[in-house]
């Protein structure tokens, strides 16, 4: 099968404070330290690994929710605003306020080449967020779901679950973080049949494997798809080798899927139904994507024949 596009997932930028355990920091210490903010990583220059910690820019919080943010420049101080939650920090203080209330801070916030450094895992989480640390790949996932996401993976129509569960965060706790040998626009994406809870992408030479929990999408395995031909027993709609794989795979022989392949030329998806017995001979229908479904990366459709 063709590969599919892959759309930008562009959210939040965010951070928190990371602390790996001490004897692995050391072990660590080579690797760059990442921030990624629901499915966006932060740039190198918004992130400050100081002292086995991890803090981050003010500014890449704006897309944790509807936030204001104000500085005093007399007091030293930055008040953070949000829906439901006001966050003060002084710089060079250990004490914060969250509505009013006062909190301890493992570390102070200070000014780092011109740009407030704040703790990342107390912001993240004082504004409802969640972290994930991965020690082997030194990397900090950030994630806060939209109020939209939410909604929608509650959703009676199951196009429309599936399509917040592509958008949902993405964790990773594997070993190491595979990449396609180039970034395409198009992508394949294949949910058992019937279910809402787990899918299978493709995006060039990379496939990966995700389940859901909590309203995040983590990562449990991944695969490098080789150029050689070759028959899958498990994944049977892949037809290459897998030169490199990292994690565990469930059973999926007999599995039916829902398939999808996303054509961003057209703005149309191809869709249908298969099995190890038909896969190969399955022509996916195309049906045109509106644009306000484009808006909100929204290209899972509803297959008439999945009952």
């Amino acid at each position: 099968m063709k590969k599919s596009i892959l759309l930008a997932l562009t959210v939040l930028c965010s951070s928190l404070l990371v602390v790996p355990p001490s004897e692995a920091a050391a072990a660590q210490s080579q690797k760059e330290t990442k921030v990624v903010v629901n499915n966006s990583q932060l740039d190198t220059s918004d992130i400050l690994n100081k002292n086995n910690q991890v803090f981050f820019s003010l500014t890449s919080l704006k897309s944790l929710g509807n936030l204001t943010f104000a500085w005093n420049n007399a007091t030293k101080q930055v008040t953070v605003k949000g829906n439901d939650t006001n966050l003060q920090l002084t710089m060079s203080k250990k004490v914060a306020k969250k509505n009013g209330t006062l909190v301890s801070l493992s570390s102070a916030p200070f000014i780092h080449n011109g740009k407030t450094m704040i703790p990342l895992r107390f912001v993240a989480e004082a504004l409802e967020g969640s972290v994930t640390w991965n020690q082997k790949t030194q990397t900090a996932f950030v994630s806060k779901p939209s109020s939209r996401l939410l909604n929608d993976v509650k959703s009676d129509s199951l196009s429309t679950v599936r399509n917040a569960l592509i958008n949902l965060p993405r964790v990773s706790q594997l070993t190491e973080d595979f990449k396609p040998s180039v970034e395409s626009d198009s992508l394949q994406y294949y949910f058992p049949v019937n279910t809402n809870d787990k899918f299978i992408e493709v995006n060039n030479n990379v496939i990966r494997y995700y389940q859901i929990t909590k309203n995040t999408s983590y990562l449990k395995w991944q695969a490098y798809i080789g150029e050689k031909a070759a028959e899958q027993d498990n994944l049977y709609f892949i037809n290459r080798t897998f030169r490199k794989e990292n994690g565990s795979l469930p059973n999926f022989k007999d599995t039916s899927f829902a398939s999808f392949r996303w054509m961003p030329h057209i703005t149309s998806t191809g869709y249908g139904l298969i099995n190890n017995q038909n896969w190969n001979d399955v022509v996916l229908k195309e049906t045109e994507v509106p644009q306000s479904a484009l808006k909100k990366n929204y290209i899972i459709v509803s297959i008439p024949e999945e009952k």
